[in-house]
């Protein structure tokens, strides 16, 4: 407590998130219940009519009941974003499996990973775990946003005080008047997006006592930096 107030009354903000994980988590807690049991109805009634497979609508019942299981899923993953369990580790070995991982994944698509090392790279305190889903995330973004292939380059570095990984493509952009909320709860500018991914990725790096930011210009493509202090606040 400094000068006799609690951080949450120093910073309002805190609450209000608190509050929004709180309400989250209740509705996607009382949402999957009755989402699981339909899910398990369609399973059985697949199996007892394996000629519905082939039926056009009992194939879009499935796909958005597929969105909607991973719509959860991300509701989930956001509410426990800034829950970690940290351990010391190098973070460039940690990229270049992930970039390894990603780049099989995304061969199909005529995409291609790049990953530089531009310095010597300490060891940080990480959560391995949500290293990986924020890496795997921009990763995802700069790959939708490079519908017809290309090469997504990941740049780290160290400045003696944060490690700075940039993640780069030459992909569609984004226009100007998106960039002030592009990392806000909900907030999508894709025809299928939930609004989380960038939340998330957020809310990952805020618990790191890092930042993310992002540049870029419509028609040549963007790059996200993300910075994680050597030293935990």
């Amino acid at each position: 407590m400094k000068n006799g107030r609690s951080a949450a009354e120093r910073n309002p903000a805190i609450n209000t998130n608190k509050e929004c994980r709180a309400l989250l988590s209740k509705v996607s807690h009382e949402i999957r219940n009755p989402v699981a049991l339909i899910n398990s109805f369609l399973q059985l009634l697949l199996s007892s009519h394996p000629e519905l497979s082939s039926d056009c609508y009992f194939q879009k019942i499935q796909e958005n009941m597929n969105c909607l299981k991973n719509l959860l899923d991300e509701l989930t993953s956001y509410n426990h974003s800034g829950t970690l369990h940290p351990e010391e580790v190098n973070p460039y070995l940690l990229l270049q499996q992930i970039t390894a991982d990603a780049g099989a994944a995304l061969e199909s698509k005529k995409i291609t990973l790049e990953l530089s090392k531009q310095s010597a790279i300490p060891r940080i305190r990480l959560d391995t775990l949500k290293f990986q889903q924020l890496c795997f995330n921009l990763i995802r973004n700069a790959a939708e946003a490079m519908p017809e292939g290309g090469c997504i380059r990941i740049f780290i570095s160290f400045d003696g005080e944060n490690v700075i990984i940039r993640f780069s493509d030459k992909g569609c952009g984004i226009p100007e008047e998106y960039l002030p909320t592009l990392f806000d709860l909900f907030v999508t500018h894709k025809e299928n997006g939930t609004g989380l991914g960038l939340a998330i990725c957020r809310e990952i790096v805020t618990a790191h006592h890092g930042t993310i930011s992002v540049r870029s210009r419509e028609g040549e493509g963007s790059e996200f930096i993300v910075r994680l202090p050597l030293t935990e606040s």
